[in-house]
């Protein structure tokens, strides 16, 4: 790590700290979209209609949640790890608050997995430690240990963006070798359906999984109350499911009022990693990265956000 990259993650984890140690508010009254949440993580957490259930349900049913995109909203990073249970949070290498906020999640018990960023089809700008087609071997592997470095405490990694990248076996066999030496896991958040990312770890026996649903491509409670229904559907029926947001407000809100009642329909949230000796299965429904990003582009666009109000435009997904 640089000296100004290091400069930056001391500032960031002293903000964490003093943030930390300020006399706190008393509780604000619940907002209009904290209300609206709360509404529709109740309607997805409906019991299943007779009609639906299964006779032989799976004895265990596990799911994990992937929030991506952290480290470059301080509040909204924090927003994130504090929310309840083990889920899993996906950082950004080389973004501002990308170190303090990875410290900040190991102490509190989440798991840490690098966000690595790949190339698109759409010929999208890439953040900094981008990978890409063009690089060789030797530039491919030292760029990426540059962003295992700049995120401590990762147990795996994912790929941000990368509809591209993924579909290029070479790259994908670069990758997967340099994990395998270090003991990582892959999770494939299937951007393209051409990508061959999953099959190359699982040839090089990296621990895997691919993404089934995305929770807010449309950042709409509703919508994605109804994406998670659909997660937990799929977990009733295989026995697990993997689902990947965005440290959005409404998907923050959403999970927050959510995930506290999942025990109750027996149904066990897990860390990325705890998920991964039963996870076997392909996403039904790959997702087009046009779609994933809203038609907008990501890349630099996501530094312009305001970092006084946290606020994330849609161009960072």
């Amino acid at each position: 790590m640089g000296s100004g990259a290091r400069l930056r993650a001391l500032l960031s984890l002293a903000a964490i700290f003093w943030a930390a140690a300020q006399p706190q508010a008393a509780p604000l009254a619940p907002s209009p979209l904290d209300l609206m949440c709360a509404d529709a993580a109740r309607q997805a957490l409906a019991p299943p209609s007779r009609a639906g259930a299964h006779s032989t349900p799976s004895p265990e049913v596990q799911i994990a949640v992937i929030i991506d995109d952290l480290g470059y909203s301080l509040a909204r990073g924090k927003s994130a790890i504090g929310l309840p249970g083990a889920v899993t949070l996906a950082v950004l290498p080389h973004s501002p608050h990308g170190h303090a906020l990875a410290e900040s999640a190991h102490r509190q018990g989440k798991e840490v997995m690098l966000h690595t960023p790949m190339s698109n089809v759409g010929g999208r700008p890439l953040d900094e430690g981008g990978l890409t087609n063009a690089m060789d071997r030797s530039t491919f592997i030292a760029v990426l240990r540059s962003n295992l470095a700049a995120v401590p405490h990762v147990r795996g990694v994912n790929n941000h963006m990368g509809s591209l990248l993924t579909q290029n076996r070479r790259a994908m066999q670069w990758l997967m070798g340099e994990l395998q030496g270090r003991s990582l896991y892959f999770v494939d958040s299937r951007t393209s359906a051409r990508s061959v990312a999953a099959n190359v770890a699982r040839e090089q026996q990296i621990p895997t999984a691919s993404r089934d649903i995305f929770l807010d491509n449309d950042r709409d409670c509703v919508k994605i109350g109804r994406q998670f229904a659909a997660l937990l559907r799929q977990a009733r029926r295989t026995g697990s499911g993997v689902a990947i947001g965005h440290p959005y407000p409404e998907t923050l809100r959403f999970l927050a009022a959510a995930l506290p009642r999942l025990e109750s329909m027996q149904i066990r949230l897990v860390s990325m990693s705890a998920l991964l000796p039963a996870t076997e299965q392909t996403p039904e429904v790959p997702v087009d990265e046009k779609d994933y990003f809203g038609g907008l582009q990501p890349g630099r666009a996501i530094a312009n956000r305001s970092a006084s109000t946290g606020h994330l435009p849609s161009a960072g997904r």
